[in-house]
């Protein structure tokens, strides 16, 4: 299997994303992508790193994880057609997850495939979305149903965006680091488990470092890129149940709720100690809100988790914690079992 490199670069004032730029003919032509909030609170930070002889052209979509369909979509392809963008055109996917996810996959399907860069905005977008090359939209009440796997030219990160988040975009992010621990470093898990942001920098770069080691060496998830989907196969299955509500759950609790019932079933099935899944669980429930899900969803649940994209052999598929720093791919059990695990954190 062959293996690449993952461009990412990290540095507060973007320093290196202007040299990027500038290395560009007067001729490129940029096109930056955003959200109405990244637009307002992080665009000048963005254009400050233009030069004066390059011009950009916006495109703006409304924020959230509702928006990343197919209506959406169809916009931001209409606005670069709109633009006469060619290949000699770099898109600027300026947000966070949502805003990387459609971006690059705008940029993958139009004319074929286009240039595109990530700046992300969001902490979760800096340790994770932004990182690999995953771009999607949901689609009939499934998440990233509709996507394709093409690497950014770059991912440019500056952690002076983050002072424009709310406590609850921050948790988005610290569940992904928190997860990267539990899969692949457990000397990382306890550094960061009790005080995650006690050095932001630190916590970005080895995140990045452990996600970006994994893709380089499996692509197109058939082996141990699939650890990274740890709590996302019922932490998904909870957030596009809850994707039509007035106020959707976030990706991180989500992801933390999907920890939780995922390290019950890895409990149970004799993998897991009670002493780790116990204290997984204490450190998840500190920065995330418990989510309110009855009995009566988990049929749905179920269903939706039936459709998961990771599944194997027409089997639910999980990619469990073994122990704290180790992660296995393709693991199974039986519905009575999810549906006991849903049960277990609905009772927390």
């Amino acid at each position: 299997m062959s293996s690449f490199s993952i461009n990412v670069h990290i540095d507060h004032d973007l320093k290196q994303l202007q040299d990027y730029l500038s290395g560009f003919p007067a001729q490129k032509e940029f096109i930056i992508l955003a959200d109405t909030n990244t637009s307002h609170y992080c665009l000048k930070h963005l254009k400050e790193n233009f030069g004066e002889s390059n011009e950009s052209r916006i495109i703006t979509i409304p924020p959230g994880e509702k928006n990343k369909n197919f209506d959406q979509l169809q916009f931001i392809l209409s606005q670069l057609a709109e633009y006469g963008a060619n290949r000699n055109t770099l898109l600027i996917n300026l947000g966070g997850g949502v805003i990387c996810d459609m971006g690059g996959f705008a940029a993958s399907i139009y004319k074929r495939g286009i240039q595109y860069i990530h700046v992300p905005t969001t902490l979760l977008a800096m340790v994770d979305a932004s990182i690999g090359g995953k771009n999607g939209i949901d689609f009939n009440g499934y998440k990233n149903l509709i996507g394709t796997i093409t690497l950014p030219e770059n991912v440019f990160i500056s952690k002076k965006f983050l002072d424009t988040l709310p406590p609850i975009e921050k948790n988005n992010g610290i569940v992904e680091a928190f997860k990267h621990g539990l899969i692949a470093d457990k000397a990382y898990w306890d550094k960061i488990k009790n005080d995650p942001l006690y050095n932001i920098e630190e916590l970005i770069a080895t995140s990045v470092k452990i996600k970006s080691t994994i893709v380089s060496g499996d692509l197109t998830e058939k082996g141990d890129r699939k650890k990274l989907n740890a709590g996302h196969t019922i932490g998904h299955a909870i957030e596009a149940l809850k994707l039509d509500e007035d106020e959707p759950v976030a990706h991180g609790e989500a992801v933390a709720a999907g920890l939780i019932a995922e390290c019950y079933i890895s409990n149970k099935l004799g993998y897991l100690s009670t002493e780790e899944q116990a204290e997984i669980e204490k450190v998840l429930l500190k920065v995330t809100e418990k989510i309110d899900l009855k009995k009566s969803d988990i049929n749905d649940l179920l269903k939706k988790m039936r459709q998961d994209k990771k599944n194997t052999d027409e089997k639910i598929s999980f990619s469990l914690i073994r122990n704290i720093g180790t992660a296995t791919i393709n693991d199974h059990c039986n519905d009575e079992l999810i549906e006991e695990a849903i049960q277990y954190y609905i009772k927390k």
